[in-house]
């Protein structure tokens, strides 16, 4: 009996004793070696929930997420009310992308330890995660009640007031919080680009730059600033603080991929492709990189010429294609406004190229003291072939239209009278013009955002007209307030989706900043929900987390577009309607996709 009593003793004074052992190891750091120390001790005891605890946490710190995983799911098993394992565990779901269940487990801990604020802040991180903003605010307003100065809350509830769009709520907020932990780099960063979206570039840039004095190797800190530059076109700044962050991260192909994007917006075609050479050393499959080093080798004018008939004929055939091209991307819009020019070329321009290659080809020989004839002929005659070429594409594209949207109907909606105009309005000219039938629905007059005397109705009538819409409603339901009216607007959208058989739809995205860009994706989602595609465009109110998968070529509209603009004169005070903004913005969605300028979609929904 005795001796039985002693082999008890003795086996737990050894597990204890090498987990005890495996701590201090952990604790200094060496992973292997507490791993080693750790799996000994729960070998001897398999139930002892320190030594599976800390097992775990090794797991998790060498990033092997299912191991950690599966050992608090056995912890829990064991102890269903161990609320810190369950706290744990929803943190690790989080980390591998599992929202739904971390949020779940999260609820789960929650429970069994009402008043642990730990678990409700981290809770709150994930619904904010996954957007769902306002069970994310009253978590945390339930926090601050008991500990109003609780630093993660306090930042937390900042994001989610910066990414609803309560822009001054967020700002005020933040400024709260760096009272209370002056040293907090992130808190700077996250006032950065609060001021950024808000337009203000100056303060923007002041808060960053006291990130980076607090955090100066944090790289996204050197990132964000990086992208303020960028945005204000201050390209040298841009350039220098993506360096910074590359020195940080020497194998971030993203950083790579920025530099090159900045370069090529300066014109430094050299240095854009010494980047994209090395992304492309760190990943040679990666798409972007890819495209953007095509690009640039394709635009490259290595041209070496070694007669002057040579360059002279290399010239023209470049021209002649160059023209080509031109005129076959030019649309009907721009050909009824040029009409009057193109009348001129037919009738006279075109004739005086016939007779002087019919004279040169006749009477050539009378020249041929001076130049050399054959170099003339070719010349003459491949001028010729321009013109009458263009000539006859010019004709035929006046009378007929481009397939790419022939036989569509288009349905844009938008919640206030300019966001038709600002999200969508080049890519609606050029389905019009290529044959499509395009129509627009507006559920706000605006009135909330009147300045100066107009009529924002008629605004938005008068720039449905400029882009030659079928149809244009402007709704009445109150500005601000379209949440409230979802079930309605929903009927709306579904009557006029039924009258214009509307197959595509253009919308705003469900995480734009403005509850009512919210409210009018919701329920366009729900009213277009066997509509064959639905695209959600971006607007001045668009978050940095938007990601783009569509883009429209804007390139031929872009004027056009920037005219629609001028129609909103009771808008022209905003920031976001200066149309040097509205071009660099898409510029921007161009260099993206390889065109001069795009307008840039999220695709909700798509049926090909």
């Amino acid at each position: 009996m005795y001796h039985i009593l002693l082999t008890i003793f003795l086996v737990q004074a050894t597990y204890s004793d090498l987990y005890h052992e495996g701590k201090m190891l952990l604790d200094k750091g060496d992973i292997n070696g507490a791993e080693a120390v750790l799996t000994k001790s729960a070998l001897l005891n398999a139930d002892h929930v320190p030594t599976l605890k800390a097992l775990a946490e090794i797991y998790a710190k060498s990033k092997r997420f299912p191991e950690a995983i599966n050992q608090y799911q056995r912890i829990i098993q064991m102890n269903p009310s161990d609320s810190e394992a369950r706290g744990r565990l929803a943190e690790l779901y989080s980390w591998v992308g599992n929202n739904d269940k971390a949020i779940v487990v999260y609820k789960e801990a929650i429970e069994l330890d009402k008043n642990n604020h730990h678990l409700k802040t981290g809770l709150a991180r994930v619904l904010r995660w996954s957007r769902r903003y306002d069970e994310a605010e009253q978590l945390y307003n339930d926090v601050l009640k008991d500990n109003p100065d609780d630093h993660e809350t306090l930042k937390g509830l900042a994001k989610v007031y910066a990414r609803t769009g309560e822009l001054q709520a967020a700002s005020d907020i933040l400024d709260r919080a760096i009272k209370l932990y002056p040293d907090d780099a992130e808190l700077y960063k996250e006032k950065g680009n609060v001021l950024a979206w808000k337009k203000e570039f100056s303060g923007a840039i002041e808060a960053l730059q006291k990130a980076i004095s607090l955090s100066p190797d944090n790289p996204d800190i050197h990132k964000t600033i990086g992208d303020v530059y960028f945005w204000l076109k201050d390209y040298q700044k841009a350039v220098e603080s993506y360096k910074k962050a590359e020195a940080i991260e020497p194998d971030n192909i993203e950083n790579n991929i920025m530099l090159a994007k900045i370069y090529m917006a300066a014109g430094r075609s050299q240095l854009s492709e010494e980047h994209l050479k090395i992304a492309l050393k760190i990943n040679p499959f990666n798409t972007e990189a890819n495209k953007l080093l095509n690009e640039i080798k394709n635009n490259r004018g290595y041209f070496f010429i070694k007669t002057f008939g040579e360059t002279v004929e290399l010239f023209i055939h470049l021209f002649v294609f160059a023209l080509v091209i031109y005129a076959y991307k030019r649309k009907k819009r721009i050909l009824k406004r040029r009409h009057k020019a193109y009348t001129y070329f037919v009738n006279f321009v075109l004739p005086i190229f016939t007779i002087a290659t019919f004279t040169i080809h006749f009477g050539g020989s009378t020249f041929s003291k001076w130049i050399n004839v054959e170099l003339l002929h070719n010349f003459s005659e491949n001028l010729l072939l321009f013109a009458l070429g263009i000539s006859f594409l010019t004709l035929l594209w006046v009378e007929q239209k481009s397939k790419e949207f022939k036989e569509a109907a288009i349905l844009a909606i938008g919640a206030h009278p300019d966001d038709i105009d600002l999200g969508c309005g080049g890519f609606i000219m050029k389905a019009k013009d290529s044959g499509a039938k395009v129509y627009g629905l507006t559920l706000t007059k605006g009135e909330n955002g009147q300045s100066g005397n107009g009529n924002r109705k008629h605004e938005a009538e008068n720039t449905a007209r400029f882009m030659e819409m079928d149809g244009f409603w402007v709704m009445d339901f109150k500005d601000s307030g379209l949440k409230e009216n979802i079930p309605v607007i929903k009927k709306v959208i579904e009557e006029k989706i039924k009258e214009t058989g509307a197959t595509i739809i253009l919308t705003h995205t469900g995480i734009d900043i403005h509850s009512d860009h919210q409210a009018a994706f919701e329920a366009t989602k729900e009213a277009a929900r066997n509509a064959a595609t639905i695209l959600c465009y971006e607007d001045v109110s668009t978050p940095r987390e938007f990601v783009p998968n569509y883009y429209a070529d804007v390139t031929e509209y872009i004027d056009d577009k920037l005219k629609l603009i001028t129609f909103h004169k009771t808008q022209q005070d905003k920031t976001y309607m200066d149309t040097s903004v509205l071009k660099g913005r898409a510029a921007h969605r161009g260099l993206q996709s390889g065109v001069a300028y795009a307008e840039a979609f999220r695709i909700h929904k798509i049926v090909k």
